[in-house]
């Protein structure tokens, strides 16, 4: 039995420990938070042995095995690299941090302490992926010539929201542009060779409206706007000479496939999460603990790095900057 700890019990980490009671493997056994009492009402809701009011106490804990870390990105950093050191295998959420060098230190660290280190971009664990890029390896729909996506909510009103907040590395690309980047990449499986971007910028200088076009090497263009400032249809849809894959909203939870071909619609293909969906990359993680493998293939060190690499090169032109206490090294 694997003993796992959470440091940043919020509202993604509800979701998490729900998925990991379901576990035969895992159980929750720690919880961290800034604020002690937040940390007992998750450990009791569910039933962690341990409740930590700092993050260094759940770290040292040699009770612990491995650590999934669901604060606001820009934390994710400084986290991730002491519980390396401290040996832990890691469950990140995505985007990994917040630039591709910092992403760059945490693999040569979990390489050095021999530790797992997972990003948590679920969708690319889940099924429905899968069976889209089986599709796609199958030539159902022929050569591929571009993808389409777009992702976005109307968040810019809200005050006090991580998304809004410069401190917190907020807007739209690194909390909802990332899965189109992300999942654009496994299911063409190469890397942008050219991007262009534009966005809208708040008066805090965070990205409301994000467009974007990636060029991939053998010729697929990945076009996915996102958004903070609209609400949006939510949807992917793959495009080739002899069809198109749609995956209807919320993409990024594989819900629903529909294979095309021509014009026809010829396959509706249901995938029910067993239970919310985190569960497929929670028992990777512990499978990779077990296999002594660094990551699962299907989110490698290498996309987790290029994954980055892309999004800096979108923040270079879109003139997207964060402070840099949250961009730096240390």
């Amino acid at each position: 039995m694997l003993n796992w700890g959470v440091i940043g019990p919020g509202g993604i980490a509800n979701q998490f420990a729900t998925a990991l009671a379901s576990s035969v493997q895992g159980k929750l056994y720690g919880v961290a938070s800034r604020s002690l009492e937040r940390a007992k009402a998750f450990s009791e809701q569910y039933r962690a042995s341990v409740a930590y009011g700092d993050y260094e106490s759940l770290i040292a804990d040699p009770n612990i095995d491995v650590i999934y870390i669901a604060t606001p990105h820009s934390q994710h950093f400084p986290l991730a690299k002491a519980c390396l050191k401290a040996g832990k295998h890691l469950l990140v959420e995505k985007p990994l941090t917040v630039n591709a060098q910092q992403t760059k230190e945490l693999v040569s660290l979990s390489e050095q302490h021999q530790c797992v280190f997972q990003e948590a971009m679920w969708s690319r664990f889940m099924p429905c992926f899968e069976q889209l890029k089986e599709w796609i390896e199958e030539q159902q729909i022929g050569e591929i010539e571009y993808i389409n996506s777009q992702i976005g909510f109307a968040f810019s009103h809200l005050k006090n929201h991580r998304m809004t907040d410069p401190a917190l590395a907020g807007g739209a690309l690194l909390d909802l542009g990332v899965y189109s980047v992300s999942l654009s990449q496994y299911l063409l499986a190469e890397y942008p060779s050219d991007i262009q971007a534009t966005a809208r910028l708040s008066e805090d200088g965070l990205d409301l409206n994000t467009a974007v076009n990636m060029t991939y090497p053998s010729g697929v263009i990945s076009q996915f706007t996102c958004t903070m400032a609209a609400q949006c249809s939510n949807t992917m849809s793959i495009h080739g000479k002899k069809g198109y894959i749609s995956v209807p909203a919320f993409f990024w939870t594989g819900g629903q496939a529909q294979l095309y071909q021509g014009d026809k619609l010829t396959r509706t293909l249901d995938f029910p999460h067993p239970v919310n969906g985190f569960e497929y990359q929670i028992e990777s993680t512990m499978q990779s603990i077990l296999l002594e493998r660094s990551c699962d293939p299907r989110m490698n060190h290498a996309d987790s790095i290029n994954v980055m690499t892309t999004l800096d090169t979108i923040r270079q032109q879109i003139h997207l900057k964060y402070p840099e206490v949250i961009e730096s090294l240390d």
